[in-house]
């Protein structure tokens, strides 16, 4: 006797995910040439709740470097009211900076807007 066993499965479920945001700014806002900075903000969710405990990334374009193109420089974790600190040092070169949540679980990713620091 020949068996045949029909078997399926679901190899990815499409859930949807909750949209996020984040903020950004500089501290002091405007860093001049051979100033230490910060680079401060919060990750929530598109409807404002925080979203502490999760890895943000801080990526940076130097000086030089092709208008655009966005390289790792440091990661950090959130904090439990989402908030994120990243410090840059005084000998930190003129730079637009971005930081980038890359989405966990149920959380889509998302970027925040890009700042111009020492230029």
């Amino acid at each position: 006797m020949t068996g045949i066993i029909a078997c399926s499965c679901i190899c990815s479920a499409d859930q949807e995910r909750t949209s996020t945001e984040i903020s950004i700014a500089l501290d002091p806002a405007t860093p001049t040439v051979d100033q230490e900075f910060f680079i401060t903000g919060t990750l929530y969710t598109s409807e404002g709740d925080p979203l502490g405990n999760k890895w943000v990334i801080l990526e940076s374009t130097a000086a030089g470097a092709t208008p655009g193109k966005f390289q790792y420089l440091k990661v950090t974790r959130t904090e439990l009211d989402g908030s994120f600190s990243f410090y840059r040092p005084a000998a930190s070169p003129p730079e637009d900076l971005k930081v980038v949540f890359k989405g966990l679980y149920g959380y889509a990713g998302s970027e925040s807007e890009v700042v111009s620091a020492k230029k």
